[in-house]
């Protein structure tokens, strides 16, 4: 049976066997009809989902539906990330016959930008979460935050695509599995963390963290007027007031830009992230709630695929100059201030519901590659203060003067301490 990590590397290097194949796509004539573009997907996915089958012949994880689902995701990762590459001009040849027969809308900044992230950062987090479902550890936690990313995506990119101006082929068709897998999977955690009933705020808190919740409340207010001013801004696009006017051409002209995307956000986070900003504002007036700590680990996912791509295509050159972030102090200042903010707070939140948790992960991984003889004189380190601040109770007992009848009689002395006397 092989190990977790020689699992995770084997399929590594397995997803890089869509280099060679779309390679080799690209030089047949058959690519150049859009259905047999569309045709090729539906056969390869499911035979690299066959392929991976061979990495855990002999493991539990061979019963795991969502094993599979990751491997494949994985692979098409990598099929994003020479998409990318391609785009961008770093490599040639490979993924031509999709840009043009299959998904031509994916040639705008934001279909650029939605590849180089699933590319990188899901194709980090699926190898992640192989780990960790393959040596039987608790994946919950990275699978909420990649729900929250690659939901969200989903969200804006295939909304995006039907209401913009690249029109739509059979291929359009291959993103579907990534709407329902994701779900089937953010349902699995979400009862998994039903089963925990740790509650989220501890009943006596420290400073910090009363002075934490007051900031994330103030933040959740601000983000609710910044959202529901982008959805204003969006729809008054004829409007002459002067602040929308100003807004749209001086700080975010890309919420015009013809590809729609950027309405298609500013929209998701009205309708979608508003009420979560609700939610939250609520939690931190009236704590205990339990859905909070899991939906914070979606909401982080979500923020950080929308902020990535959304920041990229509004300063990649693929976008129109007029549809850029004009060059000004003042623009970069406030587009700046207010999308980083948009995906850092969200994280901070995240981690202020899962601090204990998130302790214990990384307790977890560190404790594994810790020499034995390290922790022989941790175990030693741990015995001498134990046995220490006994001896410091048995001297304070012996000095405590006895008590006169009618009075609380000193505190006895056990048989442990007797010993060690």
């Amino acid at each position: 049976m092989y190990k977790p990590s020689t699992i995770v590397f084997f399929v590594f290097i397995a997803s890089f066997l869509a280099a060679p194949l779309i390679y080799t796509l690209d030089k047949l004539v058959l690519m150049e009809s859009s259905k047999w573009v569309f045709l090729a997907g539906v056969i390869v996915l499911p035979l690299f989902g066959l392929l991976s089958t061979l990495f855990v012949q002999q493991h539990e994880g061979k019963n795991e539906t969502l094993y599979y689902v990751w491997c494949i995701f994985s692979f098409t990762a990598v099929v994003d990330l020479f998409i990318g590459l391609e785009l961008d001009g770093f490599v040639k040849g490979f993924m031509e016959f999709y840009l043009r027969e299959g998904e031509p809308y994916l040639r705008s900044s934001y279909g650029t930008s939605i590849n180089w992230w699933d590319g990188t950062g899901h194709f980090l987090m699926y190898l992640g979460l192989i780990y960790l479902l393959v040596s039987g550890r608790d994946y919950r936690l990275l699978c909420l935050y990649w729900v929250g990313s690659i939901t969200h995506s989903m969200i804006v990119f295939m909304p995006g695509n039907v209401i913009g101006n690249k029109g739509l082929k059979w291929s359009y068709f291959l993103n579907v599995p990534y709407v329902f897998y994701p779900i089937y999977a953010g349902v699995r955690c979400l009862r998994m963390g039903m089963k925990n009933r740790c509650r989220m705020y501890p009943t006596e808190k420290k400073t910090w963290e009363k002075i934490a919740e007051r900031l994330f409340a103030v933040w959740f207010l601000a983000a609710i007027v910044i959202a529901s001013f982008r959805f204003i801004v969006m729809l008054a696009v004829g409007c002459k007031e002067k602040i929308t006017q100003y807004y749209l051409k001086e700080i975010e002209p890309y919420l015009n830009d013809p590809t729609q995307y950027g309405r298609t956000q500013a929209l998701c986070y009205f309708y979608y992230f508003t009420p979560v900003y609700v939610a939250f504002f609520c939690s931190l007036i009236y704590p205990g709630e339990l859905w909070v700590k899991d939906w914070s680990l979606i909401h982080a996912g979500a923020s950080m695929q929308a902020q990535f791509v959304y920041i990229w295509s509004s300063l990649k050159w693929r976008t129109k100059p007029e549809f850029q972030v004009p060059d000004t102090v003042e623009a970069r200042c406030i587009f700046w201030t207010v999308n980083l903010s948009l995906v850092i707070v969200p994280h901070l939140f995240a981690w202020y519901c899962h601090k204990s948790e998130i302790r214990d992960f990384f307790n977890d991984c560190v404790s594994p590659c810790v020499s034995p003889k390290l922790k022989s004189f941790q175990g030693e380190g741990r015995t001498f203060q134990k046995v220490e601040s006994i001896q410091r109770e048995i001297r304070y007992i012996q000095r405590t003067p006895e008590k006169s009848e009618g009075e609380t009689p000193t505190r006895r002395v056990t048989r442990s301490q007797k010993k060690l006397k």
